[in-house]
């Protein structure tokens, strides 16, 4: 049955300790992890499995038996341990008020392990040092305690003082503990005031521990208030082994007034049957009945002194080797070992249980929800800088194509209905022209300078005016090709905001140089007089005596010297070059007012338009990277709770096969046993005498109940 236990722990072991690895890297980047951080809540329900599944794992894999020792303050516990571990342990209780669990355990050298609530761990190799600092951590939580219940909290170290201490592992060298491979476990003061989280403390070893030890002195067996919290044990473990430490040099005085032995020390199992009888709970009665509570008087200093002196053992009290027996016997028995392999199997499936439940926690959910959100994001910013990208590679001229050919459609009707306006006042101004006595320069420069400038705002104000209502259009008068509008929008780029910098930022329509009617005055035809024959005057010099400087014709001529020297065939001359430059005019001005709105334009808005979008991938990369940044951040957080969930799934699977593999083996299975209320009493002949209880028949009862769970 050892070989099969054996290969159960090994097993067991394999089975449980990867899970621990991956809970601790998932704690680790939960510690590293900000407040902020969704998922940050589990560190410290994580810290507590941890915690929870190393004891369990240590336990199974060095086949402890873990033995918990409860009693109120001062009852005789760690007389008791040092009386069990025939080594002096006692040296652990210098502050029995502060609420810890103090692990007694057999070790190649003596030493002192301090564990804290945040997992941190502090070793020392004298008691002194464990003294001293027991005193600083004692003074530490008190303070703490005070400011949690000055806040309306209820205070919980794991969460609002992870410094206090959890634990304390003491390793005693030459101790019995070697040879039965029992773990003492001293728990604090059940009257402490500082008794937080009795129950967190207890939980560790609840389907785990293999039984508990109540100690009481028998000054208090009466008193109702010492077995307040003695449900809690029963509801806790299946054996229970309850100590009543009496005192065998106690003394009571005769009515002659002699000192006598008192009843404690002569018969201390009538004190035990008037407990039973008068004092004893109904639920206490009956896991008595059903063999789950034995209880035995021992004079715990006398068994201490025995077992540290290294005295004979049939020296000790005999209540003391009655219940070593018993408590050695029940560590060996089948039932036992039974429920060893059982309980091991529920505590794991259900601290996995409870680890897997963390997974589905609301700030869990948070921080897969926020990781999917961040991927949805970062792909999509991805696709969005690629979008950029194609569009910067686009050609646009395509895009200005209807609003461009909007534009050119009104100036020429504009510049055909116009320009037949024009050349009529040009025509009229030369005949006013003819019956004034102005000069050249006045009709060209200024009566049809005017009108020709006129003609060209009339022209450009008709593209003004169809370029507007193109880029009041809900498309801004723009083809754009499919996506690219959304994609303009998410770029915060305001269409018709940009085709209005782009207009402005071209300037005024490039005229050409040649802004009025071109009159070329050595080709006016001219008549010269009978002076002008008579003085030989040739033609040149009649035209510059007529109209001045060919460059700048300012002389004033008067009306019957127009008529005298110019007549009809000047006014006709005037007339072909007013019908040859309105010709001209419009295509000069249809093709500079469509460059202006065509390919001046388009060029300006182009590159605005790219230098718009450019400027929207620095925004969407500056995005990504901070979005990618954070989803490494969380998923350094989510990968090793993702891993351990994963894991921890498998690992129920694996435990269920364990269990199928090794429950079903008949010779493990929970056995009937014999069950023999029988309180031990010192005798004088150093031997137990047996006493009946009410449900023994012939000396033994059949068919003791099961522990219930």
């Amino acid at each position: 049955m050892r070989t099969q236990l054996g290969t159960y722990c090994q097993q067991f072991d394999g089975t449980l300790r990867p899970v621990l690895q991956d809970l601790d890297l998932a704690i680790k980047a939960l510690a590293a992890a900000s407040d902020e951080t969704p998922g940050k809540s589990l560190h410290v329900p994580l810290l507590e499995l941890q915690h929870q599944l190393r004891t369990l794992c240590d336990k199974v894999a060095e086949q402890q038996a873990y033995v918990l020792i409860f009693g109120p303050l001062k009852s005789g516990k760690s007389t008791l341990m040092n009386a069990i571990a025939a080594s002096y342990v006692s040296e652990v209780s210098s502050l029995p008020a502060y609420p810890c669990l103090v692990f007694v355990r057999a070790g190649m050298k003596r030493a002192y392990v301090v564990k804290l609530y945040d997992g941190t761990t502090r070793t020392f190799s004298e008691a002194k040092q464990l003294h001293d600092d027991i005193a600083t951590a004692h003074t530490q939580l008190a303070t703490a305690i005070r400011d949690a219940e000055s806040r309306g909290l209820q205070f919980d170290p794991a969460e609002h003082f992870p410094q206090a201490i959890r634990r304390v592992d003491v390793h005693v060298p030459d101790s019995k503990l070697e040879k039965t491979g029992a773990v003492l476990v001293d728990t604090p003061g059940l009257y402490t005031r500082m008794r937080f989280g009795y129950d967190r403390m207890t939980r560790d070893f609840r389907d785990a521990a293999a039984c508990a030890i109540f100690v009481v002195k028998s000054d208090t067996l009466f008193l109702e208030q010492v077995f307040a919290e003695f449900q809690q044990l029963l509801d806790l473990f299946s054996r229970i082994f309850l100590v009543v430490n009496v005192d065998s040099q106690k003394r009571d005085v005769n009515p002659d007034g002699k000192l006598v032995p008192s009843l404690e020390q002569s018969r201390p199992e009538e004190v035990l049957k008037a407990f039973e009888q008068l004092a004893m709970s109904a639920p206490l009665q009956e896991a008595a009945k059903d063999g789950r509570v034995r209880m035995y008087p021992v004079d715990l200093l006398h068994a201490a002194s025995n077992a540290l002196s290294k005295a004979d053992p049939s020296k000790a009290p005999a209540g003391f080797r009655a219940f070593e027996k018993d408590l050695s016997e029940y560590l060996a028995s089948s039932e036992y070992l039974s429920a060893f392999l059982r309980d091991s199997l529920q505590r794991a499936d259900g601290l996995l249980t409870e680890m897997q439940s963390r997974f589905d926690h609301e700030d869990a959910r948070r921080l897969e929800t926020r990781l999917s959100e961040l991927d949805e994001d970062c792909e999509w910013l991805r696709q969005e800088k690629q979008k950029v990208d194609n569009a910067l590679k686009l050609d646009w001229t395509e895009s200005f194509a209807r609003s461009h050919r909007d534009v050119e459609a009104e100036v020429e009707r504009a510049a055909r209905d116009h320009g037949a306006k024009l050349l009529r006042t040009l025509g009229a101004s030369i005949d006013t022209w003819f019956l004034s006595s102005q000069s050249l320069e006045w009709l060209v420069q200024g009566q049809w300078s005017p009108l020709v400038k006129d003609y060209r705002e009339a022209c450009l104000n008709a593209a003004n005016n169809a370029f507007a209502q193109a880029a009041a259009q809900l498309d801004s008068g723009l083809d754009l090709p499919d996506g690219i509008s959304e994609l303009t929008r998410r770029a915060s780029i305001d269409l018709r905001v940009l085709r209005a910098h782009a207009f402005d930022a071209i300037g005024k329509v490039a005229w050409p140089k040649r802004a009025v009617v071109p009159v070329d005055v050595n080709t006016i035809p001219v008549r010269r007089g009978v002076l002008d024959r008579l003085t030989f005057r040739s033609l040149g010099k009649v035209r510059t005596r007529l109209f001045g400087a060919f460059d700048k014709p300012d002389v004033k001529i008067p009306g019957r010297d127009k008529a005298k020297h110019l007549g009809e065939a000047g006014r006709l001359h005037l007339h072909q070059c007013v019908a040859q430059f309105r010709s001209e005019l419009l295509p000069q001005t249809t093709n500079s007012i469509g460059s202006h709105f065509g390919a001046r334009f388009i060029e300006s808005a182009d590159k605005m338009l790219r230098e718009q979008l450019a400027g929207y991938g620095p925004r969407l990369t500056e995005k990504l990277a901070s979005l990618e940044s954070e989803r490494k951040y969380l998923l350094a957080v989510a990968s090793p709770l993702r891993e351990l969930s994963k894991l921890t799934g498998g690992t129920k699977d694996q435990l269920s096969g364990l269990a199928a593999q090794f429950m079903r083996n008949g010779e493990l299975a929970p056995q009937p046993k014999i069950v023999v209320i029988d309180p031990k009493a010192p005798q004088a002949g150093g031997s137990p005498k047996g006493r009946t209880s009410a449900g023994q028949k012939n000396g033994k009862q059949e068919g003791s109940k099961s522990r219930s769970r």
